[in-house]
């Protein structure tokens, strides 16, 4: 898709010593807004208090689950990007008012640029924490921080259309003077429904579908006692994580070496995060046993009443009775069916062909390129037109890497 710029309406060294060098300055550099009484501060993940950081979550305008301290503090301890990792905190006299995990990004291109990503952790959401009080000034102390800090670019990948964030951070680029560029846009399967979990199966799977999930559920019932169970409990969450792991391993990611325990640092990130997360009943993995042998397996994450369906994996000698899809038609009627979930976002890409067909709303996410200083700025449009090359390079790939 062809990068469309945001007009905002009024309303020598080495690779690691490049990618230090934004954070070093990064580090030394503060902001202060006096009329809004917002200060501007770069922290490491155990820097913030663990109670103001949940609290902060909590009550944001878009609650995010893969900024919550569990999440972000697993990364920066097991994720290639954890050196990177900075957090860009705001406050309002003493209160956390915005948190921000950002990463730097100079191994982007060929030449080393000073931009920053929004951290995603296995999580595609790019949402900040923002205060629901004064959401476009968190945003303008935000900007300030990074400009002040050196930074031209913030890539923001995965951020929700149309949301009370996006709406905020359009407002606060009308006041700057600083101008985004849409790179790209795409409607990502929800679940989202007021019928009961069996209704809405039947109602949404075509017939012939729906009778072949009915007969691969039977079939492979004849293999043993077919039993779904969402594991929630701290105590039993980590043998499940140890299921899913070994299940995606022993499959054809395993084979390409992308499954979770070859990428570096993953699997035990995904341990300690899942993990922390469910030590507040917001973690949790369904299973799908035959004969008591774990056939498929998904992890869940909550955030206030929305669930995110972030991974999910199969035994590949069970593949002729499609046991991802007869879980995922499982947890679909469990998580309707849940009086504390309002929904559910799938994190998928756009036109998956397993979940698309079964979960039908859709939400609406673009990834931006924002910048950091207000007015023309060369280095900014150098940074825009690599982004442009690199989704055009993505989207005319799209059939061979998905071949291969």
């Amino acid at each position: 898709m062809r990068a469309q710029i945001w007009r905002p309406r009024r309303t020598g060294r080495s690779r690691a010593t490049e990618d230090a060098a934004i954070l070093t300055q990064a580090n030394t550099a503060q902001a202060e807004h006096d009329s809004s009484g917002l200060s501007a501060h770069w922290r490491q993940p155990g820097d913030v208090a663990t109670a103001e950081w949940r609290a902060l979550h909590d009550r944001a305008l878009e609650p995010n689950p893969f900024y919550t301290p569990e999440v972000v503090r697993a990364a920066a301890d097991h994720l290639p990007d954890g050196a990177r990792l900075r957090l860009l905190a705001i406050y309002r006299g003493g209160r956390l008012s915005g948190l921000f995990p950002l990463v730097a990004d100079r191994r982007r291109y060929v030449v080393p640029l000073p931009l920053l990503r929004a951290g995603d952790f296995y999580g595609p959401l790019s949402t900040p924490l923002l205060d629901p009080e004064g959401p476009e000034d968190i945003w303008l102390a935000m900007l300030d921080l990074m400009e002040a800090a050196g930074v031209r670019g913030l890539l923001l990948p995965f951020l929700t259309e149309g949301g009370a964030a996006e709406r905020a951070l359009l407002a606060a680029l009308g006041r700057s003077g600083r101008i985004g560029a849409v790179l790209a846009r795409y409607g990502r399967a929800m679940l989202r429904s007021d019928l009961s979990g069996a209704d809405y199966v039947r109602a949404t799977l075509e017939t012939r579908r729906r009778k072949e999930a009915d007969r691969q559920r039977r079939r492979l019932a004849e293999q043993g006692e077919l039993v779904f169970r969402l594991v929630r409990a701290p105590s039993d969450i980590g043998p499940a994580l140890e299921a899913f792991l070994d299940l995606e391993a022993s499959g054809w990611k395993g084979r390409r070496g992308t499954d979770l325990k070859h990428a570096q640092g993953a699997a035990d990130f995904i341990r300690a995060a899942v993990r922390g997360l469910a030590e507040r009943d917001a973690g949790r993995v369904g299973i799908l046993s035959s004969g008591g042998r774990v056939v498929a397996a998904g992890i869940v994450v909550l955030s206030g009443t929305r669930a995110y369906y972030i991974k999910t994996a199969y035994d590949e000698a069970f593949a002729r009775y499609s046991p991802g899809l007869l879980l995922t038609l499982d947890l679909t009627r469990h998580l309707l069916d849940d009086p504390g979930i309002a929904d559910a976002d799938s994190v998928a890409v756009a036109g998956h062909p397993m979940i698309d067909p079964l979960w039908t709303a859709r939400q609406p996410i673009i990834s931006l390129l924002v910048a950091a200083r207000p007015g023309a700025d060369p280095v900014f449009r150098l940074v825009l037109s690599l982004e442009k090359l690199r989704e055009k390079l993505r989207v005319s790939t799209a059939r061979i890497r998905a071949a291969f």
